[in-house]
């Protein structure tokens, strides 16, 4: 596969869970607090629900199954899957994945105001689930349905997760916690003035 920009934006997009993952686990190592680490509890949280519900589902081709996959369709779709023998999840786990961050995250975001000052997270996660979806579809490695459903998932899962996390008060623990927009301060800038001597007789005749 030749590295050209076609190749670099499908390896964005397929290893954007795995990206995600690990900035979160890295920026807490590096901080060294535990942000990352609460983060990623849940998110365990909530893979480990995904594959429950998901091992509901029965094995079927119709509408609310995974798809009869091809052997080229099973080779593509599981090069990048935990399971030696296919996903570990019939409930995508990327989704769950963006899901559960754009819902924790949009959390802390909203009780702070601070959503302009977030905007590029409203326009790349959107981007990633429909990149994501748009893959998994065409490529016959899950339904609309499913994609869905993992998605929901995770969003219901990170919105709990964040409110238990600020129920608790340790503003230590969750992301956005610092300031909001109304206490931003702008830097002063630099201001020139000029000043003019102001002679007796200038202000005596004034003053007539």
């Amino acid at each position: 596969m030749k590295l050209n920009l076609i190749s670099i934006f499908y390896l964005f997009f397929r290893f954007a869970p795995f990206i995600i993952v690990s900035y979160f686990a890295l920026q807490s190592i590096f901080n060294q607090d535990l942000k990352g680490v609460i983060y990623l509890i849940g998110l365990l949280i909530a893979s480990v629900i995904t594959m429950l519900l998901g091992n509901i589902i029965p094995n079927t081709s119709d509408a609310s199954g995974p798809p009869i996959q091809s052997a080229f369709a099973k080779a593509k779709c599981n090069q990048l899957t935990m399971g030696s023998d296919g996903p570990i999840s019939k409930l995508p786990l990327s989704q769950t994945v963006f899901g559960y961050t754009i819902a924790y995250l949009s959390y802390f975001i909203n009780i702070n105001n601070l959503e302009t000052q977030n905007i590029p997270t409203f326009i790349l996660f959107p981007i990633l689930i429909l990149a994501d979806m748009m893959w998994n579809t065409s490529n016959g490695c899950s339904t609309g349905i499913l994609l869905l459903c993992g998605l929901i998932i995770g969003g219901i899962i990170g919105i709990l997760w964040a409110m238990i996390i600020d129920s608790t008060g340790s503003t230590n623990l969750s992301y956005f916690s610092g300031i909001s927009n109304k206490d931003v301060c702008s830097r002063p800038s630099k201001s020139l003035y000029k000043c003019r001597p102001v002679t007796g007789s200038s202000s005596s005749s004034s003053s007539s």
